[in-house]
């Protein structure tokens, strides 16, 4: 009975202290122009998988200027608002209120902006219910240094002793500000560890032993992270002195977690097994972007550390980084699930133009020169390949009317005879296929999974392979 009663009083305490670090954040907003729009909340679930999660997806009717939500978040963690291609990121801390007043924004003359769909400042001003310990403070410590960096890049580049004493001088001062916040004192330390590790102000080995190797992993400080990064990114991806490609190449075709393991283990910074297992996520990550190793090996090799590790936490670095990988690599998206809107504005599947034909889909924007020269280039050989290839183009534009025009009132777009259809501002779609450009080409099967992106542009003549036979 005793037994019964100290497992069920462990069990409440290990409750109660998951419920103070998972809680409620609660996110609200305004701004003038933001009527209609879509807005997307995004939490990043660990930094050094780089993997982000939707917590929340807003549709604003045609006269909302408001929003509001909440979400659990399991301790401090970066959140993006992100509001067609404009993105904002704040750290939010769990049981905390943040407002955001949205400055008055042009959305739709940012428009010629989308040829590259990298993600734009969203103008913000960030308001807490509470002091906010965190957001107020990184933004100080990052103009102050991102300044004195700047104005001293030359002088810290040779190592002139007046630079870098003025360096250390502005990181005391920071220290001495914020020593009684622990979060802020963290990043102050490693955020200029990075700028002395950059300019080879500081002994390199050292700089590893003492702030990595024998120190407490600071898994939710977005400096420790960052740090960690600038040195430890493609610390092994490629080989190094105590790991060659070949014997990594060995490793993950046999899916030897262990061997890889005690390699690592050689390597006097990578003593301390719980970070010598955060390298080796980094290496598996960094392996994997670089190309040269088997990606579905890779991937098996996390999934073999999953069963290997002690530690919860990489567990769940593993998981993300997983799923993080597997989600950049496009052949795991299924375009044909998106719903994009048709010229007669109906709402439809992309899977629904199908016609058991390998299909090209082309992102384009009927205001872009390249786009409409792309466009041209498939009208001259549609004819002669029609038989054997299906066409859909997703017009990216800022506005459903734009297409409309296009092709029922223009005599160019009015003699294009495939597909044509409103992405209908699913930047959800865009995201998944990671394009950073328009025009972009995808290439599927007759089944709607992809063979090939980017496909090569129609001017190059990619399409002619695809010749009707009798012609």
């Amino acid at each position: 009975m005793k037994v019964k009663r100290l497992g069920l009083i462990l069990f409440l305490i290990i409750s109660l202290c998951y419920n103070v670090q998972s809680q409620n954040v609660f996110v609200s907003g305004s701004g003038k122009n933001i009527k209609g729009k879509k807005i997307s909340l995004y939490s990043v679930a660990d930094r050094f998988s780089g993997y982000v999660q939707k917590v929340d997806s807003i549709e604003l009717k045609e006269n909302d200027t408001t929003f509001s939500s909440s979400f659990i978040i399991d301790g401090v963690k970066e959140l993006i608002v992100q509001i067609d291609l404009m993105k904002y990121a704040f750290v939010a801390e769990p049981g905390m209120k943040y407002y955001l007043s949205i400055g008055e924004f042009n959305f739709s003359q940012q428009d010629s902006a989308k040829a590259f769909m990298y993600g734009m400042h969203l103008p913000v001003s960030l308001q807490s219910e509470k002091y906010d310990r965190i957001n107020s403070p990184l933004l100080e410590v990052d103009n102050l240094l991102g300044e004195y960096t700047y104005q001293n890049r030359r002088m810290l580049f040779i190592k002139d002793s007046l630079a870098v004493e003025g360096l250390l001088s502005l990181k005391d001062s920071l220290l001495i500000k914020y020593k009684d916040n622990e979060y802020i004192s963290n990043y102050i330390t490693y955020e200029f560890e990075s700028i002395l590790y950059t300019f080879y102000l500081k002994s390199r080995k050292t700089t590893k032993q003492n702030l990595f190797a024998s120190s407490p992993i600071l898994y939710d400080n977005i400096g420790y992270v960052d740090c960690f990064q600038t040195i430890f990114e493609r610390y092994f991806s490629l080989g190094y002195k105590y790991i060659s490609r070949k014997d990594m190449e060995t490793w993950l075709i046999n899916g030897n977690y262990s061997a890889f393991n005690d390699a690592l283990g050689r390597d006097e910074i990578l003593k301390n097994e719980v970070f010598r297992e955060l390298v080796f996520l980094q290496g598996m990550k960094d392996a994997y972007l670089d190309g040269y190793f088997d990606k579905k090996l890779i991937l098996n090799m996390l999934d073999k550390f999953k069963g290997s590790t002690k530690f919860e936490k990489h567990i769940l670095i593993a998981n993300n980084m997983i799923n993080y990988l597997s989600r950049i690599n496009a052949t795991n998206t299924n375009i044909g699930n998106y719903k994009v809107r048709n010229i007669d504005q109906e709402i439809i599947e992309l899977k629904s133009l199908f016609n058991e034909k390998p299909t090209l889909v082309a992102f384009v924007r009927l205001d872009d020169i390249a786009c409409l020269k792309e466009l041209e280039s498939i009208h001259f050989c549609y004819d002669s390949v029609k038989e054997n290839i299906n066409i859909i183009s997703i017009c990216m534009d800022n506005n459903f009317e734009k297409m409309y025009n296009f092709i029922r009132n223009n005599k160019v777009g009015n003699k294009y005879k495939w597909h044509f259809v409103y992405f209908d501002n699913n930047y959800d779609m865009t995201s998944a296929f990671h394009l950073r450009m328009i025009p972009s080409f995808v290439l599927l099967d007759k089944e709607g999974k992809i063979i090939e992106t980017p496909f090569e542009s129609p001017q190059t003549g990619s399409l002619m392979k695809y010749k009707n036979k009798t012609q």
